[in-house]
């Protein structure tokens, strides 16, 4: 749209011009350090104070020395562009043309110029002219190069009129804000808003073919109907709009508006048809005109923007609107009947505290995400994005909604569904008042009375502070504080990080400091190690910003996972990070940013794109986000692993966090694969980088399988031979060490059972699922029960053990000879008697964790489900629990409170109506402290359980200690018959000697295997209770091999029948493998054939020879 001057204008700025030129050119009309960066109609200018006019008319060319002068409507009616003397050079989008006119559009912004408008400088006069008129003209434009020329792209549609004239235009003020307005959306783009006079078929205000406004288009705005002043000049329609002005009984009528209250006039006019609901807001560049038309912004303050431009001083025109389409709710006013009430009305600035509505139905409104989008509540959950985050579609009370639709009062296009917090709330939202009325009531106490969504009534939470009775269970640790305390008991009970950004900041200048664990402030280190640089990441000139943030961080590059915020944001950026990447990934545009920052400013960056920036104190800053929804938030609300864009961009590009899988929400990337949930659907412990299984490595799955199944096999062989020969023991010595070698066996057996359904429930049960399942099986009684089986088979086989170690040492050193005999009742009582002393501390040991008397001893912890927020799903100790105790009751007196007493008081925090909290408490006893249930053997000193976990060891290392010294005595007494023997001659010492040779070998063996079993095991044991070592991750192993190895070893070391049997197999083997070689005796070499043969046939006889010698010790 371009501008041309009248003849009059022409001369005046002429002979200004020429003046000014005479005294010596503009640079001697002003003093250049006088020039400083301001605001021009919403952009960062240099202006330069004119000292002959004492006006602002000078600027300096955004990008080089050159100065210019404009020439405004206020120095001279001359129109709504200004005059310029001179163009810019280094300009090529044409900034200086930003900020020159007070109605040019940001929305005009294109590729080829900043504002849609280029200056045109030719011999005749300095232009400003849009794209159409530039094509035109361009030849004549002595300062377009062709860089510029070809951006226009004047080929596109645009014919080009080379020897053309450039007209002028007379087109009135308002003709030329109506262009750059929009239509009909209830917002007043024109001064007089005749935009929106006439919609949907309505006509608002009047008509008048001469307006005493000069220049204007012949249209009233309603404001200016019956405002005592003729505005309609006309012959035949003069003083029409103050004609229908009398008001009389049965007409609506109310005190006028606020353009006569600034005239100090309190008039009584009537609510005409054509006056009702017309639009009243009016936009910033219409308010400017408005403003100066009747001085109501001399103050300072803008009016338009507080109050509009109603015809009633009470709003009362904005009721019972003819167009339906301005309609928002219906409802009482005053008593009278149905009514309705416009859009503007309705939760917009102007009643929003004082509604028409007699039930407050045209101010329920709501300000949700962290921008305060405000919005009438009916307005949320309707599946319509109304706020530029969509936050008014994540509002908690989405996700609770019931299964039944309704109409609502206010969109009552379609049926909806009611959320919760709506329901019997005192306001009617459905046309129907169905959620008034509604049927389904939960909770049998005054205090937890309650509607619902369904009829699956559940129990709450109990407050005990706050304005709120109770909470219920999906609503705990929304962060939305209801109970007074109920944040903080979330905090405590979860365990929550307390998040800080790190960075001091005093004006423009920032100071980091390391904030991960171990590292000291760098403030309080020696300024050497420490460099300030500007805070530039994306290298841009921003035109009129002069100083930028400025921060001092370390030299070295750290480990950024654990900052958040502000501080992440300046070490990634700055280069300082080891792997963490910067999240300012693109510069802001102009329109970047909707409905924020009000006090935007705009300017250029990189002599390219328009960018806005904002007043601090007294420099200009960008320093935001930009959100993929086009968004924007500050830099210490970035990676802070709170969604503040709304989509979450805020959060994508950060490596110190880790979003959670199933829920909105992210957690500190330290957090993930502690140990510990924090995450409602555990995705932070159960993941391809730490998914736990019972058995986490490939070899201990295998290493379960087999030795269970051999341990399994191998006693269950012994067991029933032993039984079925047990009749034909013929002395009490030959039964004591069946019975013993029976209850070694039987321990064994019982340890390679308890192995192989460890390995069944691992790869069978729960497999890759156990991660998600792993306190049901922890708290499980199977567990419980395998533990207490694993249990007693070690010890019963250990005290067994030991006691037949004890009376074999007994027997050969005495050099007792068995004797058959008639084995009497008192022997066989003693023998039983022999059984019950090793089986009933076995039993008692075992099984003693379990019972509800030592329950705090023994209880590790207590696991809730996840539907009990309070708590992470995990094991929670006793200490956890009186820190939520504490927080929900106050202070606690009893500092050592009992199990069953924190359980009570736990339950006390939920009401009991439905018994909802049954089953979702569990203990985790002695057992459940790890997947593979074994007796707790490492414990630290802050285990209740640590004495009786030591005592056990300390009674093992002893039975060890009495087996190895029996067991040497067994040496000693066979080394010593060797010896005497070795004085005589013959076959028989011979033999003996090459017997006892054997035993010596065996019982070494017996000692080894002991040794190398539990010392080693003791000992670690040792290390983690001092803490020297965590030993926790070891449980697997020492579990699966080094305990229940034993089980396999043994029936071969105290049962012949095993080793008879292993005989067997050996000499079939032997024979197949004899026979295999002597078939490769042709074709290969003979004498490597016979070595082998001869040494399978060697190991047969030490086979043999070995049978001998367990038949010898199994009868002494």
């Amino acid at each position: 749209m371009s501008k041309a001057f009248t003849g009059r204008s022409k001369t005046i700025i002429s002979t200004l011009l020429l003046s000014l030129l005479l005294q010596g050119g503009i640079s001697s009309l002003f003093e250049k350090e006088k020039c400083s960066i301001q605001e021009t109609y919403g952009f960062l200018k240099e202006i330069c104070p004119d000292t002959l006019l004492d006006y602002k008319l000078v600027f300096k060319c955004p990008f080089s020395e050159e100065h210019y002068f404009a020439i405004y409507e206020s120095f001279a009616n001359i129109g709504q562009h200004p005059f310029v003397n001179a163009t810019c050079s280094d300009d090529p989008y044409g900034y200086q043309v930003c900020g020159t006119t007070k109605d040019l559009q940001l929305v005009k912004s294109t590729d080829w110029s900043l504002c849609g408008h280029l200056y045109c400088e030719s011999e005749k006069s300095n232009l400003l002219l849009e794209r159409e008129d530039l094509c035109k003209k361009h030849s004549t434009c002595t300062n377009l190069y062709s860089e510029q020329i070809q951006r226009l792209k004047c080929g596109d549609g645009l014919s080009e009129d080379l020897d053309g004239e450039i007209g002028t235009d007379d087109t009135d003020e308002n003709d030329d804000l109506t262009a750059f307005g929009k239509m009909c959306d209830d917002i007043c783009d024109d001064w007089n808003c005749a935009d929106e006079s006439e919609c949907n078929g309505f006509f608002y205000g009047a008509t008048c073919w001469v307006y005493n406004r000069k220049g204007s288009y012949p249209y009233i705005p309603p404001y200016e109907i019956c405002d005592s002043i003729v505005d309609c000049l006309s012959f035949n329609e003069y003083g029409s709009d103050e004609m229908q002005c009398g008001v009389s009984p049965g007409i609506p009528s109310c005190v006028s508006g606020h353009i006569l209250k600034l005239r100090n006039i309190r008039k009584v006019v009537p609510i005409l048809n054509f006056t009702r609901c017309s639009s009243i807001i009016v936009s910033s560049s219409a308010s400017i005109h408005v403003g100066n038309r009747y001085r109501i912004d001399s103050d300072g303050t803008d009016i338009t923007a507080k109050f509009g431009m109603p015809y009633c001083d009470d709003y009362m025109d904005q009721t019972n609107c003819s167009d339906s389409n301005k309609t928002a709710v219906r409802c009482n006013i005053k008593g009278y009947g149905l009514s309705t009430i416009s859009k503007t009305m309705v939760c917009g600035p102007f009643r929003r505290d004082k509604g028409f509505c007699d039930n407050g139905l045209d101010v329920a409104c709501v300000s949700v995400g962290r921008r305060n989008c405000t919005l009438h509540k009916h307005q949320l959950c309707d599946k319509v994005n109304d706020c530029a985050s969509g936050a008014d579609e994540k509002h908690p009370a989405c996700f609770d909604l019931t299964e039944e639709k309704c109409f609502r009062n206010y969109r009552t296009g379609r049926e909806l569904r009611i959320p919760h917090s709506w329901l019997g709330d005192g306001l009617k939202d459905c046309i129907n008042g169905m959620d008034e009325n509604w049927k389904i009531v939960c909770g049998r106490s005054p205090k937890t009375e309650r509607f619902e969504v369904s009829k699956n009534c559940q129990d709450v939470f109990i407050c005990r502070f706050g304005s709120m009775s109770f909470i219920r269970l999906r609503e705990l640790c929304n962060g939305i504080e209801k109970c007074g305390n109920e944040i903080l008991i979330c905090q405590v009970g979860r365990s929550l990080p307390s998040i800080s950004t790190a960075v001091r900041t005093s004006g423009n200048a920032k100071t980091l400091k390391y904030c991960h664990r171990g590292l000291e402030d760098v403030v309080t280190k020696q300024e050497t190690i420490c460099v300030s640089q500007e805070f530039n990441p994306l290298n841009e000139s921003i035109y009129g910003v002069g100083s930028r943030i400025s921060v001092k961080y370390p030299k070295e590059k750290i480990d950024c996972r654990s900052m958040f915020g502000e501080a992440y944001v300046f070490f990634s950026c700055l280069g300082m990070c080891e792997i963490s990447p910067c999240p300012l990934q693109r510069p802001i545009h102009f329109n970047d940013c909707p409905d924020q920052y009000k006090g935007r400013v705009y300017t250029v960056a990189n002599k390219r794109h328009l960018t806005f920036v904002t007043k601090r104190a007294n420099d200009y800053h960008n320093d935001y986000f930009v959100c993929k929804n086009g968004m924007c938030t500050d830099y210490d609300k970035v990676c802070n692993m709170w969604d503040d864009c709304g989509d979450g961009s805020d959060e994508i590009n950060c490596t110190n966090s880790f979003h959670c899988k199933d829920e909105q929400g992210n957690i500190p990337l330290t957090k993930k694969c502690d140990g510990t949930p924090d995450c409602g659907d555990v995705s932070d412990e159960c993941n391809s980088d730490c998914s736990k299984e019972i058995i986490n490595q490939v070899f201990l799955k295998g290493a379960a399988w087999l030795i269970g199944f051999l341990a399994m096999v191998s006693n269950a062989v012994v067991l029933f031979e032993n039984l079925r020969a047990l009749p034909t023991c013929k002395s009490a010595d030959h039964l004591t060490n069946k019975l013993l070698v029976n209850l070694i066996a039987l321990g064994d057996f019982l340890l390679g059972g308890y192995l192989f359904v460890i390995a069944a429930v691992d790869s069978i049960v729960f497999a890759k699922n156990y991660c998600t399942k792993r306190f049901q099986w922890l708290t499980s009684w199977h567990c419980s029960c395998l533990g207490v089986i694993s249990t007693f088979g070690s010890l019963v086989s250990l005290f067994s053990l030991t006691c037949l170690s004890i009376i074999r040492a007994f027997k050969i050193s005495s050099r007792a000879v068995p004797q058959d005999e008639d084995i009497s009742w008192k022997r066989k009582l003693s023998v039983v008697g022999l059984v019950f002393s090793i089986v009933t501390p076995a039993v008692a040991i075992a099984s003693v964790t379990l019972s509800s008397v030592f329950e705090d001893y023994f209880v590790n912890g207590l696991v809730y489900d996840n539907s009990i927020k309070i708590f992470p799903e995990n094991m929670i100790r006793k200490q956890k629990h009186l820190e939520v105790i504490q927080s929900y009751y106050g202070r606690s007196k009893d500092r050592t409170l009992s199990w069953r007493l924190i359980e009570t008081l736990v339950r006390s925090m939920f009401s009991t109506d439905y018994g909802n909290l049954d089953g979702k408490i569990a203990r985790v006893d002695f057992y459940g402290n790890d997947g593979v249930c074994l007796f707790k053997f490492f414990v630290t000193r802050d285990d209740p359980q640590w004495i009786f976990t030591m005592v056990t060891l300390v009674i093992s290392i002893v039975c060890f200690i009495i087996v190895a010294a029996a067991y040497i005595c067994i040496n000693i007494s066979t080394f010593r018959s060797s010896k005497s023997l070795t004085k005589e001659a013959g076959p028989t010492a011979k033999t003996v000697n090459k017997r006892n040779r054997k035993l010596q070998r065996k019982v070494a063996t017996i000692i080894l295997t002991d040794f190398f079993c539990w010392v080693p095991f003791v000992f670690i044991c040792i290390l983690h209770f001092f803490e020297v070592m965590d030993a926790s991750s070891y449980y697997g192993f020492f579990s699966i091999i080094i305990l229940p190895i034993n089980s396999v070893i043994n029936p071969f070391l105290y049962s012949e029948i095993m080793l008879n049997l292993a005989t067997k197999v050996w000499a079939v083997l032997a024979k197949l493998l004899v026979r295999f070689f002597s078939a490769l005796a042709r074709s290969g070499d003979v004498d490597n054939q016979n070595v082998i043969v001869n040494q399978i046939q060697k190991g047969n006889q030490q086979a043999i020879e070995l049978k001998t010698m367990t038949k010898t010790m199994s009868v002494n």
